[in-house]
């Protein structure tokens, strides 16, 4: 029996009876295709059943960076209380009560201050240094586990270590940011006795001594991160310390795409930007991006390559260019993106189509001069065209003007019922908005 078949049983009702070992496997979300592929210990599900009963699972250790977190640590290490056995705070000499709102929540809490040297990675890297076994989970201070899902982690991390003993592997929970996007490819959690080290100065992930990414699983375990609220990002300055840090990681790393894809995505606010701004950050993406789906899985250098697309397509939109719109979204299409693809090319094509329906309107308004008692009913039906077209393109100044022309040559009945059909949906969103 392979992992993917227990995966697989755990779903359907009364395939496994009820235990600890089936209700701590239903947090397992998903996994890497060749992490299910791992042929289990027994295929007897009674004995695996009666083996998780005793088996003791490894420790977890809590890894909190901390730089002046007074107002947030406590929350943080309060909520972790039942999944992790200790907790480690990486302090970079942090002039508030860091340290001291830690202990009081966890005097066991042990701290190793590191001054801060431009490098999320080194920070997060010396708790391997400290922390010899078991797992580490790596938790932000001002990310707090959901109450609903607190000792979740610990059951999920303990089932993945006896199902999984000699793979490796890294395990994702969900950061869910107040108020905006949620985050699954987290890579949170590592054995502190394994392979992977934390590489980038910012937005790092942990890899293996050769850039490979690590195969991962995805566990129902909600973490809330109030770090990205705008109040937030302004008084802590994480634009400028994100642009800076991307910056330094250029400069080491010429030739890495990721750098030039976050250089753009974290230092270039589009929706205030100038055009100049706009066609230069396009200028800098596409001239890293690659333009081809990167052979083999996502390393340290190619796991934003795909994600360049997407952002490449964002910025050819503000610039009007629907070439390269839609090639970057057919590259999208080939790695599997098909939402990303579809919703920037609908965008495109359906520019051009109300731009096509537009220009109609004006072509009927052209004619019009042309009127005379021979062509009257057609050109009543022109303006019923028109008023037509003129909704299905938001050109509502003409809607009505065209409409009362119509129906003062005697037509407009499609109109009224497009008016109608319209007023029942209005109607029906109002009830239902109340």
């Amino acid at each position: 029996m392979k992992f993917s078949d227990l995966l697989d049983i755990v779903p359907v009702p009364g395939a496994i009876p009820a235990s600890q070992l089936l209700s701590d496997l239903s947090l397992i979300t998903s996994a890497s295709l060749d992490l299910t592929d791992v042929p289990l210990a027994s295929s007897d599900l009674v004995e695996l059943t009666a083996g998780y009963d005793t088996h003791r699972p490894r420790t977890v250790t809590a890894v909190v960076l901390t730089s002046n977190e007074e107002e947030r640590v406590g929350m943080c290490l309060d909520a972790l209380a039942e999944d992790v056995d200790q907790c480690l705070l990486i302090d970079s000499e942090s002039t508030d009560g860091t340290v001291e709102q830690a202990l009081h929540i966890r005097s066991d809490a042990r701290v190793l201050t590191a001054p801060w040297a431009d490098d999320f990675s080194r920070q997060r890297n010396l708790a391997f240094t400290a922390v010899d076994d078991g797992w580490l989970c790596h938790v932000d201070a001002d990310e707090v586990l959901d109450p609903a899902h607190r000792g979740r982690l610990r059951r999920a991390l303990s089932v993945l270590d006896y199902l999984l003993a000699d793979a490796d592997f890294v395990v994702s929970p969900t950061i869910a940011d107040l108020g905006g996007p949620v985050y699954t490819n987290t890579q949170r959690a590592v054995r502190a006795d394994g392979p992977f080290r934390f590489r980038g100065r910012v937005h790092e992930h942990p890899y293996a001594p050769d850039g490979r990414a690590p195969s991962r699983v995805q566990v129902d375990v909600r973490f809330d991160h109030s770090g990205y609220l705008p109040k937030v990002i302004e008084e802590r300055g994480k634009r400028a310390l994100y642009t800076r840090l991307n910056s330094l990681a250029r400069a080491e790393e010429p030739g890495n795409p990721k750098w030039a894809f976050y250089q753009v995505r974290d230092g270039l606010e589009l929706l205030s930007a100038s055009e100049e701004e706009v066609r230069a950050a396009f200028a800098l993406l596409a001239a890293h991006a690659a333009d081809a789906v990167p052979a083999g899985p996502p390393g340290y250098e190619t796991e934003r390559v795909v994600d360049s697309w997407s952002l490449l397509c964002e910025l050819a939109l503000g610039l009007g260019d629907a070439e390269a719109v839609r090639k970057y979204a057919a590259l999208l299409k080939v790695a599997d993106r098909t939402v990303e693809a579809t919703y920037y090319r609908m965008l495109v094509e359906s520019s051009g189509l109300l731009g096509r329906l537009s220009a109609l309107v004006d072509e009927i308004t052209s004619v019009a001069a042309d009127e005379e008692p021979a062509n009257r009913h057609l050109m009543a039906r022109l303006f019923e065209l028109q008023s037509t077209l003129a909704l299905a393109s938001g050109r509502y100044e003409t809607v009505l003007p065209a409409y009362r022309e119509s129906v003062r040559r005697g037509a407009g009945q499609s109109v009224t019922e497009d008016f109608g059909s319209l007023t029942r949906i209005l109607a029906e969103l109002t009830v239902r908005s109340d």
